[in-house]
């Protein structure tokens, strides 16, 4: 069972908090240079699809505090939620996340398939892909990375 994992909680218009969490790998003395590289650059991606304040993030080992900031838009909702579907590599298990209020605006929707998202466009879309990809690991093993398969819009409180 997977016990290291990055939780980043975002503020709606109202004030209320929803989080996303995705586990990663242990974190050593060898580890921790590029853990840091890979959670910064996960950072920049989900703030970059997001319309919510970045409210605090936190890794195992660490819990900062970034802004109570109201966000700037009215749109910032934690109900809007993009569904992240990945796979363990190893073990093919499909695990979920979600990642609150997503900003619409940089999704591109498949044409005939519901609220799913194209996983290649817009540019914040892969980005957020590659992060989510390099930093994460399922909640079975620390050790087993991952592969997104499937994002999803979601407009409720899952």
């Amino acid at each position: 069972m997977a016990n290291h994992y990055t939780l980043t909680t975002l503020l709606d218009k109202g004030g209320e908090k929803s989080a996303f969490k995705l586990f990663n790998g242990a974190i050593t003395a060898a580890s921790i240079a590029g853990f840091l590289t890979d959670y910064g650059a996960l950072k920049t991606a989900v703030d970059a699809i997001t319309v919510g304040t970045l409210h605090r993030d936190m890794w195992v080992g660490d819990s900062t505090l970034i802004s109570s900031a109201d966000p700037g838009t009215n749109l910032a909702q934690r109900e809007n939620k993009l569904l992240v579907v990945y796979e363990g590599n190893t073990s093919h298990k499909l695990f979920t996340t979600t990642i609150p209020t997503i900003d619409l605006t940089k999704l591109t929707f498949v044409a005939g398939a519901k609220d799913n998202v194209s996983l290649t466009t817009p540019v914040e879309v892969t980005n957020l892909i590659t992060a989510i990809e390099a930093l994460g690991r399922t909640p079975d093993s620390d050790t087993e990375t991952i592969t997104v398969r499937r994002l999803q819009y979601v407009g409720r409180n899952i």
